[in-house]
């Protein structure tokens, strides 16, 4: 009997405590969190824009998006007074590819700016062949944002897209094939093929995801069959499997987790860079895309995501000589998330571990003073 109610002691001491491991941050939240950290620290520019030159809107838009995809809306990351969501309020391009990635960051954070003008500029770009622009990368990018901002996508959009699926199964970003098919334009055809009520198990779909498994090697996803892996690569393949759900699988799920993995691994630890994601490229693009990728957000996603996930205040700046703190009066910060710790249920766990074992301990106490 006396084991029994031990027994009953210990099991919400260590359900509590199992709770309060439970309820800390995954690894890929805290990946995120140091992305969005050098993001805003080191390249917020003082009007809101993320980065000094290349296409700030469209690396802005991405950014927003990860926000998204942490449930925080583009007004959380400013520098100084002028906000990410300041910025693209204002943000207009001609660009097909760029309206596209801007129409998908307002229809994922409700501050980012109306839709309606984007989309009404999206939709008098299309052609009479059904294409947006003049790319199929553009062209992806174009359905993915009307998707988001809940615009129709008309058949012949979908028909010409289809169309230019190659024998591989992949899709080359120009139509004229200067370049031959590459795994980043694919894994954003199949997530805009998708977006657009495609089946995930369609013949074109099912032939993408053949492609892709063809760029995969050593646990990560290349841009090309025989290319070494390397970050963007591997956060849209990454987008892409969980557009199509594939993460049901076994074979896919795997390689999303190495995918996964080897993102991590791409991150950097230390130093004035640390969080951003090293890459042979542009270190910047390959972050601007990874928060979404850490968070589990495909293109194909809509809104704010329901799980929030905490921004880090930037680094304090060195200081030559360390000025004394006053014992704080605020609850405790987890170190990696930022979260407020509450140590009621951690302590509530000890004290009924105590009393457990005090009562285990006891009949021994007796029998010693017997």
């Amino acid at each position: 009997m006396q084991r029994r109610i031990v027994a009953s002691l210990l099991a919400p001491s260590l359900l509590l405590l199992a709770s309060v491991s439970a309820s800390a941050q995954t690894p890929a939240s805290s990946n995120a969190q140091r992305a969005l950290q050098w993001l805003q620290c080191s390249q917020q520019q003082a009007n809101g824009q993320i980065g000094a030159g290349g296409n700030p809107i469209a690396r802005s838009s991405e950014v927003a998006i990860g926000l998204a995809a942490a449930g925080q809306q583009a007004s959380a990351m400013h520098a100084g007074a002028a906000s990410l969501a300041d910025y693209l309020k204002t943000a207009t391009s001609t660009d097909v590819g760029t309206n596209g990635e801007l129409l998908l960051a307002r229809a994922s954070v409700a501050d980012a700016g109306p839709t309606a003008v984007v989309a009404a500029q999206l939709q008098a770009a299309k052609g009479a062949n059904g294409e947006y622009g003049g790319d199929i990368y553009s062209d992806a990018l174009a359905i993915l944002g009307l998707r988001a901002a809940g615009e129709a996508v008309a058949d012949d959009a979908v028909a010409f897209l289809k169309a230019q699926q190659k024998a591989s199964g992949g899709w080359s970003a120009d139509n004229a094939d200067q370049y031959g098919e590459d795994s980043n334009t694919t894994a954003l055809v199949l997530q805009a093929l998708i977006s657009a009520g495609v089946a995930a198990d369609d013949a074109v779909i099912t032939k993408g995801f053949s492609y892709l498994e063809s760029v995969y090697a050593n646990g990560a996803f290349g841009s090309a069959p025989g290319a070494p892996a390397d970050a963007n690569s591997d956060e849209l393949a990454i987008q892409a499997i969980l557009a199509a759900h594939l993460q049901s699988d076994d074979a896919w799920n795997t390689r999303l987790e190495h995918a996964m993995a080897y993102l991590a691994g791409q991150q950097v630890s230390s130093g004035s860079d640390a969080g951003a994601i090293a890459s042979p490229y542009s270190k910047l693009f390959a972050t601007t895309d990874a928060p979404a990728a850490f968070l589990g957000r495909p293109l194909t996603a809509r809104g704010l995501s329901e799980s929030a996930v905490s921004l880090l205040a930037c680094p304090a700046a060195a200081t030559a000589s360390p000025t004394p703190h006053p014992t704080p009066t605020t609850a405790p910060v987890l170190a990696q998330t930022g979260a407020h710790v509450d140590g009621r249920p951690l302590l509530g766990g000890l004290a009924l571990i105590a009393l457990a074992l005090a009562l285990v301990l006891r009949p021994r106490r007796r029998a010693r003073t017997s």
